[in-house]
């Protein structure tokens, strides 16, 4: 029997958004096709939210974070029932919380089952799930069908698939085997006595920072108001992850340009040790080659640190002098500025950091240097005093994650339903006065941070650093 590429895009409509007579949501489709002769099945379903509450890390300082309430909310379930054998004639069904077809199973805190059962021919399936699907996911699938779970990317903002209202985002834990047709039943009330358990996980990522219990500032100042947030965003997906060759890659896994990502501008304080976080930031999955000593920061996510330096110690002119020419005409004094205060800022090339209450000073003094006057530190130049100003006393920082993965995951790289825990122990030199410091330089280990990486599910990924 064949069907008409029209017919077949209607009948999916329909599956979408139809209701059978009972209300329940739960709407026939793939009867048809190679299926027509077979004997109805049918099944029902269960999934679990996926959460980290038994996980203890093995280091002493890591306790158990329950995450925020947003994480485990469930509105509704979409199955999407594809037969196993070419043209893959779907079975839709959608089941919400809202009419009662989707539930949590009696007593437990984690685990939702659908309270009506889906009728299918009896044959191999595929079966694909997505819980808190928005209308943009559930359009692409229908656009697609069966394909648009075979690796086509699908552009999603972090905040559409981390929902605070509506749920978090979930897809298949993994790419589905077969379920033969021996796993579905006969009767309506068999399936409902016995659902088919499918594991399913976030499509994001998330961090949080917290102050160590020493920390401390040895980068000759004060760092307050310290803020967080993941930068460098991928802006698609892949619905399942993609495991090839044995290791898991997204679509600019071997490839990639600056549109493929967005920014990223979330501004979340550093927790206080100790503390159980509540605010979190996400970040879409970004899994890509690392190649040492070739892979661009701009390939990575990462998170990005920030924070109101104050110097404890400036430059000035000695008094008397109007004219510097050599380093004998500064001096180091306290500095009279208060936090908050904008600085200026020249990194000669011994390390050191020297830095000026106004921009004059700071370019007469790198100019000096750059010249090799009398007694002046190296500078190799030129020196851009705009991009050595610290306006407001802002810096940063960036955090690359999971140095140390090993097959599946590749390093630097983030993935779905993984929690990055970082705590700071200590910050070892000023930041930058620009968030984008590193853009198309190489991806290098800072030698500010020391990192400690653990992951299990929702996975914690806990490492410590010193910037």
């Amino acid at each position: 029997m064949k069907t008409s590429k029209l017919f077949f895009l209607m009948m999916i409509a329909f599956a979408f958004f139809a209701c059978s007579d009972d209300n329940s949501k739960n709407v026939d489709f793939g009867i048809g096709g190679t299926d027509e002769n077979l004997p109805d099945a049918y099944a029902s379903f269960s999934f679990k939210i996926p959460t980290n509450t038994n996980f203890r890390s093995g280091v002493s300082r890591a306790e158990t974070d329950a995450g925020s309430d947003a994480e485990n909310i469930v509105t509704k379930l979409h199955v999407f029932i594809y037969d196993a054998l070419a043209p893959h004639m779907p079975t839709v069904a959608e089941f919400n919380t809202a009419d009662g077809s989707l539930t949590k199973k009696p007593g437990s805190t984690s685990e939702w089952v659908t309270t009506k059962a889906i009728k299918v021919k009896k044959s191999d399936k595929y079966i694909f799930v997505g819980v808190n699907l928005n209308q943009s996911i559930v359009d692409y699938i229908y656009n697609l069908g069966f394909g648009a779970f075979n690796y086509n990317e699908l552009a999603q903002s972090v905040a559409a698939l981390s929902d605070g209202i509506n749920g978090f985002v979930m897809f298949n834990t993994q790419y589905p085997s077969i379920t033969s047709a021996a796993s579905f039943y006969n009767t309506e009330a068999e399936a409902q006595a016995a659902h088919l358990p499918i594991n399913v996980t976030r499509t994001v990522a998330k961090a949080a920072v917290f102050k160590g219990p020493a920390f401390v500032v040895h980068g000759g100042g004060t760092l307050t108001n310290l803020s967080f947030g993941w930068r460098n965003l991928n802006n698609k997906f892949y619905l399942v992850q993609k495991v090839d060759g044995g290791l898991i890659k997204d679509y600019n896994w071997d490839r990639f340009t600056n549109s493929d990502f967005t920014r990223g501008t979330d501004e979340l304080a550093v927790n206080e040790n100790g503390v159980v976080p509540t605010v979190f930031s996400y970040a879409t999955e970004n899994a890509f080659s690392y190649v040492r000593d070739n892979a661009q920061v701009d390939q990575a996510t990462f998170v990005s640190v920030s924070g109101t330096f104050m110097p404890e110690k400036i430059l000035q002119l000695k008094a008397g002098v109007d004219n510097p020419t050599t380093a004998a005409d500064f001096e180091t004094v306290d500095n009279p500025g208060t936090a908050g205060t904008t600085f200026y800022a020249v990194r000669t090339d011994d390390g050191k950091v020297n830095c000026f209450a106004t921009d004059d000073l700071a370019t007469t003094y790198a100019t000096l240097a750059i010249n090799k006057a009398a007694g002046m530190p190296p500078l190799t130049g030129p020196y851009d005093v705009g991009e050595n100003t610290y306006t407001n006393g802002k810096c940063y920082y960036h955090i690359f994650v999971n140095a140390n993965a090993v097959s599946p995951q590749a390093p630097y790289n983030i993935y779905r339903n993984q929690y990055y825990k970082i705590t700071l122990n200590s910050i070892q030199a000023l930041g930058y006065p620009s968030d984008n410091f590193d853009d198309g330089q190489l991806i290098r280990e800072n030698v500010w941070i020391g990192a400690d990486i653990e992951i299990n599910p929702w996975e914690v990924v806990e490492s410590d650093e010193d910037l």
